[in-house]
């Protein structure tokens, strides 16, 4: 058959038996996602990795069943893998993602959020094989990675876009100040949310570099104050930043907020939750103009997310 594309997501009664009749028949397939099919093991996505080699959208995330066995049939088979959706395959290891890399030398996009049991060792090795080619890269509260994963990325990823951090608790800021510095002309979305190392330093870098940057969530980062945003209306400083997630940042002032305004003329979205001195009040008391159409949240629960801000995230 000449189906290249197969979206099975949510389907929970699809089991391996249905895999394997899939990968001895579609020669062809180019895209397979059966993220939340809780039913597959290895087995059967084994069968597609071997029978389908022409594969290059695999996405399995919240099957929970795969482990390192699947990365590796698919590093031998699938060597024209471009993206890989494994959030919450909590049984990948560094060693099935090194796998991975020995023979995938084309990703573009690689999400392994929730994948605590993954750290340094496998994301410094797809850094740096797939180095230029790697455009999105996500993390999310993959505990273990920490500094050695950022400059890695730094030095061997210089057209990185996406990069999702939030949770990796690990991270500080020298490693994000040499990646703003090596990601300079691509970077355009960083959640770092709950990364509780970071400081001014880490956000001024980014904001004074990364000149594409879009959207960025330091939420809970508590060591972020006023002085992260201070000079930059002095300095003639222009961003197009759209997204600003600063909620939770218990120093931060209405001070640091007109800072952002003054220089964020395309702010879009600005969050400022359980932000203490930062209330709607104590901006109109100090008379800040928001730019045309920029939401500002003040209330709710952090839990609470916005659907048009999700999407940069």
């Amino acid at each position: 058959m000449y189906l290249h594309i197969l979206l099975f997501m949510y389907v929970l009664g699809i089991t391996d038996v249905g895999m394997v009749k899939l990968g001895e028949g579609l020669q062809c397939l180019q895209t397979l996602d059966v993220s939340h099919c809780k039913k597959l093991s290895d087995k059967g996505l084994k069968v597609i990795a071997s029978g389908c080699q022409k594969l290059r959208q695999l996405h399995i995330a919240g099957c929970r069943l795969i482990t390192d066995n699947l990365l590796h049939a698919v590093s031998k088979n699938c060597l024209n893998l471009e993206e890989l959706g494994a959030a919450g395959c909590n049984s990948i290891t560094d060693a099935g993602i090194s796998a991975l890399a020995d023979g995938c030398h084309k990703m573009k996009s690689l999400d392994i959020s929730k994948c605590n049991k993954v750290g340094d060792p496998g994301i410094c090795k797809i850094a740096e094989v797939s180095s230029s080619s790697l455009l999105s890269l996500k993390l999310l509260d993959c505990s273990k990675v920490g500094n050695k994963s950022i400059y890695s990325l730094a030095k061997f990823c210089c057209n990185l876009e996406t990069l999702i951090i939030g949770g990796c608790r690990d991270i500080s800021d020298d490693s994000i100040e040499a990646l703003a510095l090596a990601c300079c002309s691509s970077l355009r979305i960083l959640r770092m949310d709950w990364c509780l190392k970071i400081t001014d330093a880490s956000l001024r870098s980014l904001l004074c570099n990364c000149k594409l940057l879009a959207a960025i969530d330091v939420g809970c980062c508590d060591q972020i104050t006023d002085a992260a945003f201070q000079g930059m209306e002095a300095n003639l400083f222009r961003s197009e930043l759209r997204v600003l997630k600063i909620n939770n940042c218990v120093d931060l002032t209405v001070v640091g907020v007109s800072s952002v305004i003054e220089s964020c003329k395309a702010l879009e979205y600005l969050d400022v939750r359980s932000c203490p001195q930062v209330t709607r009040q104590s901006c109109e008391e100090a008379g800040l103009q928001l730019p045309g159409g920029c939401k500002v949240n003040f209330e709710g629960s952090l839990s609470e997310s916005d659907p048009s801000v999700d999407r940069f995230f």
